[in-house]
């Protein structure tokens, strides 16, 4: 079927705006297979060129749209329309991408600067010809191991293009942004301030519903640490925990006004590792007992590549944003735990214990997930039936508050929250078995889909960035004064 000059022309300009729906819109219309097909061994050269580059005009639309999805969609089409694919036939994609980084740097969101660069790695949009003076740059910026390895696993598989782009470009979008935001025109004694602000950022920070913040150099951390090994300090704190981890070595002490929970055994163990330069690895140092970022004074301590100790939680004061996870049963093994519970130790009367439990059965999703803040909707449906058909007809043994209250006990029991010191030390002791590494804990600990292990190795990267904004700044300096 044969299409008509003004339908292909639709085609076209769905192309050219990178609309998939539209371009799939106008294609269902139409015979899709045979249209294409006809336009693959059509002998109009010019038809071919301008579906071409229109194609490309598309891609490049949805890059600035950051309308990543559709870019995929829409270069899947490109076997469709026998377009041998060139990323530099993308118009002005440097510049453009240049530009959302810059827009995503002046709102502040370094979210959004990762998912740009992780596109554009994926995408190779940075793709470009090196000079020998560019040459000679990239073979000193891969000496660093620390960063390639941060790129990488940030990443996925890089290209020099990609490595150069980071370097020149991203230290350079900061600058500009300084200079706009900050009036970075002439140096005054302010520009200091300003500089310290932006060099000094990562230090606290807030991302994805989580504090960060620099506590100190590692050195300083384990001169606390040992320090309070050969002293034997306690607190009531340590007291507490070690009457209930008898079998476990834990020790406490204070570090940059914290008051720090860890394992000897994982500290003794990391003593030398992070002080490793070519490591790349984030360790669990501690849990902060008291002091700590997160909305009950809580928080968890991590090393960092450059010998560094950085504070994560949760910075919302709400119960569901504490990072640990809660306890969480399938429907069946809850059903079973209640049933017990309330035969055991609350000695709830076998006929109504039975009705509930049966009806729980019946009204639970077969491959729910129970966790303690669907008890209320439990405890709901469990009212509501009592009230109903007489069930509770005849049953004065307890007042049906009564009862309700004693279902609710039983849901605590087996819902219960896990306590932050209690899942820490868990993990210390399956460290100590070897049963998980010290560098995995912040890729477990998590709050929704972003871990604490995200977080490090973003501000790793971004620490880069500002390093190479302040060879920048101070090369203007220079030339400013002479």
């Amino acid at each position: 079927m044969k299409a008509s000059k003004e339908f292909i022309e639709t085609i076209i300009n769905a192309l050219g705006k990178g609309d998939i729906e539209e371009l799939e819109n106008n294609l269902n219309n139409i015979n899709k297979d045979n249209f294409l097909k006809s336009l693959n061994y059509t002998s109009e050269k010019k038809l071919k060129e301008k579906i071409e580059n229109t194609f490309y005009i598309g891609l490049s639309n949805c890059i600035e749209s950051r309308d990543f999805e559709n870019f995929r969609e829409l270069l899947d089409y490109s076997v469709n329309f026998d377009i041998f694919f060139d990323v530099k036939k993308i118009p002005n994609r440097l510049e453009i991408t240049t530009d959302l980084l810059f827009n995503s740097l002046n709102n502040i969101d370094l979210a959004e600067i990762i998912e740009i660069l992780r596109f554009s790695n994926k995408n190779n949009l940075f793709e470009k010809d090196f000079s020998k003076e560019e040459i000679k740059k990239l073979k000193e910026i891969k000496r660093d191991k620390l960063l390639l390895a941060n790129f990488e696993d940030l990443f996925g598989e890089i290209t020099n293009s990609f490595i150069l782009f980071i370097y020149k470009v991203m230290p350079q979008n900061l600058y500009d942004f300084f200079r706009e935001t900050m009036s970075f025109y002439s140096f005054s004694s302010n520009d200091d301030f300003n500089v310290n602000y932006v060099l000094n950022y990562l230090d606290q920070y807030s991302i994805y519903g989580l504090s960060v913040k620099l506590l100190g150099e590692a050195k300083r951390f384990f001169n606390n640490f040992n320090n309070t090994l050969k002293t034997g300090n306690s607190t009531a704190y340590k007291d507490e925990l070690v009457k209930k981890y008898k079998n476990f070595d834990l020790v406490d002490f204070d570090f940059a006004n914290k008051t720090h929970l860890a394992s000897s055994k994982n500290l003794l163990n990391l003593k030398n590792k992070i002080h490793n330069n070519d490591d790349y690895k984030f360790y669990n140092l501690s849990m902060v007992l008291l002091g700590g970022l997160g909305p009950q004074g809580h928080g968890f301590t991590y090393s960092t590549p450059k010998g560094e100790v950085v504070e994560i939680c949760s910075d919302i004061k709400e119960t569901d944003a504490i990072i640990i996870k809660y306890k969480q049963f399938l429907k069946q093994q809850f059903v079973t735990k209640l049933e017990l519970e309330l035969k055991n130790s609350f000695q709830i009367d076998n006929i109504i214990r039975d009705k509930i439990i049966k009806y729980l059965l019946d009204v639970l999703d077969q491959n729910e997930l129970i966790s303690f803040n669907k008890k209320e909707r439990i405890l709901k449906h469990i009212n509501e039936f009592l009230n109903q058909n007489q069930t509770y007809l005849n049953y004065d043994k307890l007042s049906l508050r009564e009862l309700i209250d004693r279902i609710s006990n039983a849901i605590n029991i087996i819902l219960r929250k896990i306590k932050m010191e209690d899942q820490f030390i868990t993990r210390m002791e399956l460290i100590s078995q070897n049963k998980l590494k010290s560098e995995d804990i912040a890729k477990l600990t998590s709050l929704k889909k972003k871990s604490h292990y995200d977080v490090l190795r973003e501000r790793f990267f971004f620490q880069y960035i500002v390093d190479w904004f302040y060879e920048i700044y101070l090369k203007e300096k220079s030339e400013q004064q002479h």
